[in-house]
């Protein structure tokens, strides 16, 4: 068994430009907020993803996501450390360590595990019918959008919307999003803190709470969490 697949290479949903979506963890993740989840990483094959961000090429992958910063690297929330995971997935795709494969074939592979959709990069760059065979036959996933303003169809039932302030969720909310707040505003009634979180006492990990399934999970509640990660220092409330 290989220790990755590329199940998608082609043009990206969000601007047409070629990206790859990259199955890894196989046999799981030393994520301790996440668990054991295979990962998953949507990158630009043609560049480093430091130099994407740099670029502003990232736009690929992450659409409008304000956590990018200002297309240049600066200002950029977002939790994922580039140096780390994307680098590494980066690396190993050009040195040819992940042989391609539909997505059905990988569906088998990771059949009754948990999934995590985006690891590094927004689910909705790829198209919805990769992701849903993906996990036709896994024990959960969790997937977060920011592009669910101008998403097809289906995606509210496959992942989370990514919201950035109470506006931002009471409108997902009408469009049939269950929402995934980053912020530090009080939460609302249809929200409760994330429970794999610091905040909520990290009681559990993703791989068991299988909250952020989208509309998939029949939790009536929504998800907030305070900023974190590596770029939490750059937070800022969306208006």
């Amino acid at each position: 068994m290989a220790v990755g697949y590329t199940i998608y290479d082609g043009p990206s949903m969000l601007d047409g430009q070629r990206i790859v979506v990259i199955v890894t963890g196989i046999k799981g993740s030393r994520n301790t907020k996440t668990g054991k989840m295979v990962q998953t990483y949507i990158i630009r094959p043609d560049m480093h993803p430091l130099e994407a961000v740099r670029t502003g090429a990232d736009v690929s992958i992450c659409g409008d996501c304000p956590a990018r910063g200002d297309g240049t690297g600066k200002g950029r929330s977002c939790y994922v450390t580039l140096i780390h995971g994307p680098s590494n997935v980066y690396r190993s795709f050009l040195r040819g360590v992940y042989p391609a494969a539909t997505a059905a074939e990988v569906a088998d592979v990771v059949a009754g595990k948990m999934v995590r959709l985006g690891t590094y990069g927004d689910p909705a760059a790829a198209p919805l019918a990769i992701w849903e065979t993906l996990v036709a036959k896994a024990e959960g996933w969790t997937g977060y959008t920011h592009q669910w303003r101008n998403a097809e169809a289906g995606w509210s039932r496959l992942v989370m919307a990514s919201a950035d302030s109470v506006a931002d969720s009471k409108a997902a909310w009408l469009r049939g999003y269950r929402t995934f707040r980053v912020g530090a505003a009080p939460m609302t009634g249809r929200e409760i803190n994330c429970p794999a979180s610091k905040e909520a006492g990290e009681r559990t990990q993703c791989i068991s709470c299988k909250l952020c399934m989208g509309s998939t999970s029949k939790a009536p509640v929504s998800i907030q969490i305070a900023p974190h990660g590596a770029g939490a220092k750059h937070y800022r409330e969306a208006a």
